[in-house]
């Protein structure tokens, strides 16, 4: 965290994602999770109230979005989800989720269209009906056929 806040890795690396794949082997965002899941870490570290501690990064993840002044309440309310059982991950997500800040200022999602249906090339289709059409003159039960095929590949969208 001293690395990254008072920019020590500068007198060997341009930048800090420079650092800490050359150095640690892991990405920015990984580094970043890190630093930040320490940070919640000693936050609730020093709290006499908080009881059982978290046990790993991952537990502490679902908390590093939340508020400052939320994620006491959030892991609290973690501990009891879980009744005396192990606490997961998963559980303090869940936890975690009745905390998080709603999109404010930014507009609801809109359901997406559907996609239109791809322009079907009905020309030779209407190609064969008109030599159908020829051929059964002389038949109406087929013609009759045949003119309602021609409607309904009109409907489509076609000529």
């Amino acid at each position: 965290m001293e690395i990254q806040k008072g920019k020590l890795y500068r007198d060997r690396y341009e930048t800090f994602e420079d650092y800490v794949k050359e150095q640690l082997d892991m990405s920015r965002s990984h580094a970043y999770n890190l630093i930040s899941s320490t940070e919640v870490f000693d936050d609730l570290s020093a709290m006499a109230d908080i009881g059982i501690k978290p046990s790993n990064e991952r537990q502490i993840r679902s908390l590093i979005a939340l508020p400052k002044d939320k994620r006491a309440t959030a892991w609290k309310g973690a501990l009891k989800l879980a009744g005396g059982k192990p606490l997961t991950a998963k559980i303090v997500h869940q936890a975690a989720a009745e905390f998080k800040p709603r999109n404010a200022g930014k507009p609801a999602k809109t359901a997406k269209k559907p996609a239109l249906a791809p322009r079907l090339n009905l020309k030779p289709a209407f190609k064969l009906i008109d030599d159908i059409e020829k051929l059964a003159s002389k038949d109406e039960r087929l013609l009759a056929k045949v003119t309602a095929l021609r409607e309904c590949l009109q409907s489509l969208g076609g000529k």
